[in-house]
């Protein structure tokens, strides 16, 4: 029961609930129509669908490709293992798919090494064979990732990993070379 002059605080918590929802853009409150699911779910789905169904439903939508890419480019978990299984059956979004293994680099090394050798060349992963453009247009930047994925690299002490690392750290160096000899062609003044 309600004591009269007090405030009932459940009925104050719905309405503070209700002012703040209908303060909310529309779009915030929704929940996305395809969500990407986290990348076991889809390590399930494609070992359910098959790899090649995955990549066109995934690919189909600017957002849900992006979040995707962005999942493997945290390089985390099994987000590696999506870009190995994907990379596989890719034809068009392969180098995107190489580009976000490579950025992985810097958050995860060891688990990018893991899966270099298969569907992913360490030198396209390393070195950024012919995807240099993926290191931006500013020089300091692209240094500075260059840098960074060797750092990550250096700190990769597993002894099954030594070989692909130090095979991907010589890639690094020789990214390195390129970027700083290039540096006015590659990059805005």
């Amino acid at each position: 029961m309600e004591r009269a002059g007090r405030p009932n605080p459940m009925l104050s918590s719905l309405l503070t609930f209700l002012m703040f929802m209908s303060a909310a853009p529309r779009a915030a409150r929704e929940a996305p129509v395809h969500p990407v699911p986290a990348a076991e779910a889809l390590l399930q789905e494609i070992d359910r669908r098959g790899p090649d169904a995955v990549l066109r439903q995934v690919y189909q939508s600017d957002e849900r490709w992006q979040q995707v890419l962005d999942g493997i480019g945290s390089g985390t978990r099994e987000w590696p293992q999506v870009a190995e299984r994907l990379k596989r059956v890719a034809r068009e979004p392969s180098e995107e798919l190489t580009i976000a293994v490579s950025r992985a680099l810097e958050r995860e090394p060891a688990n990018v090494l893991a899966i270099l050798g298969n569907a992913f060349d360490d030198d396209d992963v390393c070195s950024l064979n012919t995807l240099e453009e993926s290191l931006g247009r500013d020089y300091a930047v692209a240094l500075r990732s260059v840098e960074r994925r060797q750092q990550a690299l250096a700190r990769v002490g597993d002894p099954a990993l030594k070989q692909k690392r130090d095979d991907c750290l010589a890639f690094l160096d020789e990214l390195k070379r390129e970027v700083v000899r290039n540096r006015g062609s590659w990059f805005d003044k």
